[in-house]
């Protein structure tokens, strides 16, 4: 049990948590529909915010252990240096991509808070859903440039994710 304990990220937590948060809630909405004859439409909405927010830590999760989709055969053939260089410049384009991501999704959400878009089944405001979008893109970012970082350190590319762990 501590084995399996140690070593986890707080995304690895947070992920795991949130589909913990789905899986109850939808489960206690078809027991309620089902076994007594009832439903709950708040539990399906809450439900789906959870698997968005979990799916967005799922990214982040990915991109720590550099276990992104990538096309990588060209990249084995290139020397050792090359590669590094390779995934590097694909690292930083994907760096700039979330850094505009972030940009855009920050400003849509002060949108969001200014002229508010409320959930009519649960009543919240709707920028607490879609905050996800800049910060889970800012997550992403730091564990991207953390693996770039370990990845010069170290001199390997990202280890095939076919091979597990």
């Amino acid at each position: 049990m501590r084995r399996w304990l140690a070593g986890r990220t707080p995304e690895e937590w947070l992920g795991a948590g949130l589909m913990t948060v789905v899986v109850a809630l939808l489960g206690l909405q078809v027991v309620a529909r089902f076994g007594f004859g009832r439903s709950f439409s708040w539990l399906e909405e809450v439900s789906r915010f959870a698997f968005v927010w979990s799916v967005y830590f799922g990214f982040v999760i990915a991109a720590e252990g550099d276990r992104h989709i990538r096309v990588a055969l060209q990249l084995e053939m290139l020397p050792e240096r090359a590669r590094l260089i390779a995934y590097t410049l694909a690292d930083t384009l994907w760096l700039v991509f979330n850094a505009i991501v972030i940009w855009h999704g920050y400003w849509f959400t002060l949108s969001m808070f200014e002229f508010p878009y409320i959930s009519q089944t649960t009543g919240i405001n709707l920028v607490w859903v879609q905050l996800i979008v800049p910060l889970g893109f800012a997550f992403m970012s730091v564990r991207v440039f953390q693996v770039m970082v370990r990845r010069w350190q170290t001199g390997k590319g990202p280890a095939d994710s076919r091979m597990g762990d």
